[in-house]
């Protein structure tokens, strides 16, 4: 009876409770939408930071992420490598040399100060984000001509770079023709090597298109005469659940291979780059105010609307209390009208929010237009953001929206049953 009685009296007043409902629903469309896009941005931002060359974990000599020296190496390379691909819950490797150098060709007067980057390029397309962006040729592969049967010995020297568009304007080349790298080699000494376009990429983002060259590290390593060393492994894990599990067993895997202590650390991401985790956590934490800000919206325009029917509808209720309705009664009939309105607005608010989320985690936002892609501590961000189509999406905030709309009827149902029937009747009295 007090269920039928309460439905009846949501509906005397169509479209405040109309209204209501669309505002409450529009709100929690809205909320779950925000929700999806910060989690999937989220989501995103981990995984491009660890495809563009960040990986989960990283192997260096122990100093040489706070000198940079060139000199600062970890020995047997193939072996490191080896052994950490063979660690579970490792899902790819890729093994580096970087330089810091210079290119320049025989077409232009410019001369770019690059980083030069080295590296296995079938371990490296394994999870590198960056084979996707390449617009010609391909990820640092070597010249046609040098694969050819019968080709020259000097032809068959020939070796491949991936460059930039940005910077292959620059310096005024295309596929195939020639440039001068020119870089900090080992021991002190210069290292000046000729190499052959075979690739070009763009990333949009001044920080790859114009300062990042890739060669292949046996290249690289012949070039400098390094032999079988590296100054990183990077290391793709199948999930970014306890890295720092796996880091302490990849280091003691080293150990027991016969890696002295010392010569090799193995740290996570978040240790070897933490201003990206101070990104991603001020990210979580705006996120978080946004999702308070929202809710302190909706519960002012739920309060209002349930206290305005406690208003109109008084001198009702001092009458019901004067023909002997008990309090509990009238304050139950309150409550089950804020529950109708928060599972029809739960309802229709699921369903705005459904469309919003399928559209932004199938099609996502592209942001190309107003913004480039962007790179941050040597991790390169894209400007297409996706969100996330999980059962977190809808479950809290729809949670939250129900519960809150739900206490926000508390305050005016408990005045209700508080009333005194001459004083409501005479619309004068007090409601304390």
């Amino acid at each position: 009876m007090i269920a039928r009685m309460a439905w009846r009296n949501l509906w005397r007043n169509q479209r405040r409770t109309t209204l209501t409902i669309a505002a409450i629903s529009l709100g929690l469309g809205v909320l779950i939408t925000m929700v999806s896009f910060m989690d999937g941005m989220m989501e995103m931002m981990m995984e491009q930071i660890a495809r563009s060359s960040v990986g989960h974990i990283q192997l260096h000599q122990p100093e040489y992420l706070e000198k940079k020296s060139t000199n600062l190496f970890m020995q047997d390379g193939e072996k490191l490598a080896a052994i950490v691909a063979d660690v579970d819950r490792v899902k790819a490797i890729s093994s580096r040399l970087l330089f810091s150098g210079s290119i320049r060709s025989s077409l232009s007067s410019t001369v770019r100060v690059v980083q030069v980057i080295a590296v296995d390029p079938e371990r490296e397309r394994e999870f590198s984000g960056l084979v996707d962006k390449v617009i010609a040729g391909g990820f640092v592969v070597p010249p046609p001509e040098s694969l050819e049967g019968g080709a020259p010995l000097r032809v068959q020297g020939r070796k491949g770079i991936l460059i930039g568009k940005k910077l292959a304007e620059q310096l005024k080349v295309e596929l195939g023709s020639k440039v001068r790298v020119d870089c900090a080699g080992f021991q002190g000494a210069t290292t000046a090597a000729a190499f052959y376009v075979t690739g070009i990429l763009r990333t949009g983002t001044d920080a790859f298109d114009k300062g990042v060259a890739m060669v292949a590290l046996r290249d690289m390593q012949e070039v400098t005469g390094a032999g079988d060393v590296i100054h990183e492994l990077t290391v793709m894990a199948d999930s970014t659940e306890n890295l720092d599990v796996l880091a302490a067993t990849i280091q003691s895997k080293l150990a027991a291979a016969g890696f002295a202590e010392g010569t090799v650390v193995v740290q996570p991401w978040y240790d070897v780059m933490p201003e990206i985790k101070q990104m991603l956590d001020m990210s979580g934490a705006w996120s978080g105010v946004l999702y308070m800000m929202m809710m302190i919206v909706l519960s002012a325009g739920i309060l209002t609307t349930m206290y305005m029917v406690v208003l109109e509808r008084k001198r009702e209720f001092g009458v019901q209390l004067a023909l002997g309705t008990r309090s509990s009664r009238l304050f139950a009939g309150v409550m089950l009208e804020a529950l109708y309105i928060a599972g029809l607005a739960s309802a229709i608010g699921i369903a705005v929010g459904a469309v919003s989320v399928a559209y932004i985690s199938t099609r996502g936002i592209d942001l190309s237009g107003f913004m480039e892609g962007f790179e941050f501590a040597g991790a390169f961000i894209d400007n297409i953001y996706r969100g996330t189509a999980t059962a977190k999406v809808f479950v809290e905030p729809t949670v939250v929206v129900f519960v809150g709309t739900v206490l926000c009827a508390l305050w005016p149902a408990l005045k209700v049953a508080r009333m005194q029937a001459i004083d409501a009747i005479k619309q004068g009295g007090t409601t304390n």
